[in-house]
């Protein structure tokens, strides 16, 4: 009966084990999803970033073929 009880032990011991080890997948399941919802809300920003220089370079641009045009114009009328 001894022997039987400490089979019996080690099943249970071992099944602790892997039920731990379950546990800690579902954790760093979970830390994995956090991480790529954050990866993703970051690059949706990153985006926001560059579509808003975009807009600043295509302004700059504007203002000074604006402001070579008018030259162009005082020198033809003077």
């Amino acid at each position: 009966m001894g022997e039987g009880q400490a089979v019996e032990q080690e099943i249970l011991q071992r099944l602790t084990r892997v039920e731990t080890k379950l546990d800690m997948m579902a954790s760093a399941r979970d830390t994995a999803n956090e991480a790529l919802q954050s990866t993703r809300s970051a690059h949706k920003r990153l985006d926001k970033i560059e579509d808003n220089q975009m807009w600043l370079w295509r302004t700059v641009i504007a203002a000074l073929l604006v402001g070579a045009i008018n030259l162009l114009w005082k020198g033809i009328g003077a």
